[in-house]
């Protein structure tokens, strides 16, 4: 199971309100809510984090090693085993290799911990270390579906994201085989 903090930036709540034309900030809470909601939109559409976040990930070991569910892993931060009163024992950093794919899939590979033992690692994921340098079209996108989150937040007929936003993802979706 994997967690991931959600607070948007404050650069892409910026964006939002120069494209919405909004100059106060009696909306801010709203409009960061639909930003944190375009985000995980948009990240669930690619199955990827846009911007560099740090993510707590908790499991078993099988084969000596974690697989990591959130991408692209960037780094490590720490392993812990998880004591059956829940508290943390941190792994030696020398037993622990952290390795990725070329398509971001990360692996923690744990040398001294046993077959089905419970850590958690905690590393950070996204495509770039911060909002302005996730590319133009990915923040358009989040930028126009909280957006038309924002036009459409009374709507009964709100049919999902308007289609060119699934247009502007659609060259950057991974494709999955099953």
């Amino acid at each position: 199971m994997a967690k991931v903090d959600k607070a948007p930036p404050a650069a892409a709540l910026a964006e939002l309100k120069a494209y919405l034309r909004i100059e106060e900030g009696a909306e801010d809470a709203l409009l960061a809510g639909l930003v944190r909601a375009a985000t995980e939109t948009v990240e669930a559409m690619l199955g990827t984090l846009l911007f560099e976040r740090d993510a707590e990930e908790w499991g078993c070991v099988k084969d000596g090693r974690l697989a990591l569910t959130v991408s692209p892993a960037v780094r490590l931060i720490s392993v812990a085993l998880l004591a059956d009163d829940g508290s943390e024992v941190p792994v030696d950093a020398e037993a622990v290799q952290f390795c990725t794919s070329r398509f971001g899939t990360g692996h923690a590979v744990l040398s001294d911990v046993a077959e089905g033992d419970e850590i958690v690692v905690r590393y950070r994921a996204g495509l770039a270390e911060a909002w302005n340098d996730v590319p133009e079209i990915l923040r358009l996108s989040v930028i126009r579906a909280a957006a038309h989150f924002h036009a459409h937040r009374d709507s009964a007929d709100d049919g999902g994201l308007p289609p060119a936003v699934r247009h502007m993802l659609a060259p950057w979706r991974a494709r999955r085989l099953r």
